[in-house]
């Protein structure tokens, strides 16, 4: 198993300095949200992962004393200790090691929370924590203002190893492609705006789920002046690429089959939601990456905003009536 490792160490090396390359070539306009008054951040990296699966013993004062977050959940010994013998989860530290940049990430966030306070007043974490999740799809990352007034972030860095880490081995394809470095600050933005922006209840509709991503890629782009669109959408080069040079069809399949309105959930789970592929009924429907939906509603979601330049992100955010974005975005593909 270790012979595996190294050579996916290796090889994993020379393909993120590949794509770095083909994708910074991608890299479009930017945001169109600018940021003034740019928020500094000076918060404590913690590296709860290091405390626990580093050194030569489990040093439970210090777990108690600089963790206390983590030990809220489980505060017995034994549970942490049983955690630091863990196989699965001390091979997932070697390699988050390995491969991952702590300080430049604790970096790149850093500039991401002041964006999003500067932006949206999102209060700045105090505290941010990398640990080792055990591989958690649904929150990679958490934002977690307390009730006490204290505000922490946490990021599963062993969530973010490459689509072709073998700890993935049993996890979709589609879904491996959203677990690479590139995705760290994205999915720490997600969860920043986990906290003050939500679906509009009661919209059940296509549009409805396509506007709300369309909006929730719209807000990443503007915390994340470094991300390329594709990496803000989750989508590789090529996919973005050919989601641009197809936007006019695929919107013209949407609007003909009259799909924008429908309230079926099957309909927003194929075309809104992660999936293999995007099911239009159409010749080209096995080239269409998932969440289709997602690309258009971000496209219009940018038209709206380039429609109305005095709008702030907060206000943008705020609409909630579809009908009014759909019309007021002059969106043309």
């Amino acid at each position: 198993m270790k012979g595996v490792h190294q050579i996916y160490l290796f090889a994993a090396t020379l393909i993120v300095a590949a794509v770095f390359f083909i994708q910074r070539g991608m890299k479009e306009d930017g945001s169109p949200f600018e940021v003034e008054g740019l928020v500094e951040v000076d918060w404590q990296v913690r590296h709860f992962d290091e405390a626990l699966f580093g050194g030569d013993s489990l040093d439970w004062s210090s777990l108690q004393n600089q963790f206390r977050p983590f030990l809220q959940s489980n505060p017995q010994r034994y549970f942490w200790q049983h955690e630091r013998e863990n196989v699965t989860l001390n091979d997932h530290f070697t390699n988050v090691n390995n491969l991952l940049d702590k300080g430049a990430i604790a970096e790149e966030l850093a500039q991401v929370a002041g964006r999003a306070s500067a932006l949206l007043k999102l209060p700045v974490p105090e505290e941010l924590y990398f640990y080792i999740s055990g591989i958690d799809l649904e929150t990679p990352c958490l934002y977690a203002p307390s009730s006490d007034g204290a505000t922490y972030a946490f990021v599963g860095l062993d969530n973010f190893l490459g689509a072709g880490y073998p700890g993935y081995s049993a996890i979709p394809g589609y879904q491996r492609a959203l677990m690479h470095p590139d995705q760290i600050p994205v999915q720490f933005s997600h969860a920043l705006l986990s906290t003050t922006f939500q679906p509009t209840n009661g919209d059940e509709s296509l549009l409805g789920a396509m506007l709300y991503y369309g909006k929730l890629h719209v807000a990443t782009e503007a915390f994340c002046p470094t991300s390329t669109t594709a990496e803000v959408l989750g989508f590789t080069a090529e996919e973005y690429a050919f989601l641009l040079e197809n936007e006019a069809r695929i919107w013209e399949v949407l609007v003909r089959e009259r799909l924008l309105f429908s309230t079926d959930m099957m309909v927003r789970q194929r075309l809104a939601e992660a999936a293999p592929f995007s099911k239009l009924g159409t010749a080209m429907d096995a080239e269409i990456p998932g969440r289709v939906g997602q690309f258009i509603g971000y496209r219009m979601i940018r038209s709206y905003a380039e429609q109305h330049p005095d709008l702030s992100l907060r206000n943008l955010l705020n609409i909630r009536d579809a009908r009014k974005i759909l019309r007021d975005a002059q969106y043309k593909p």
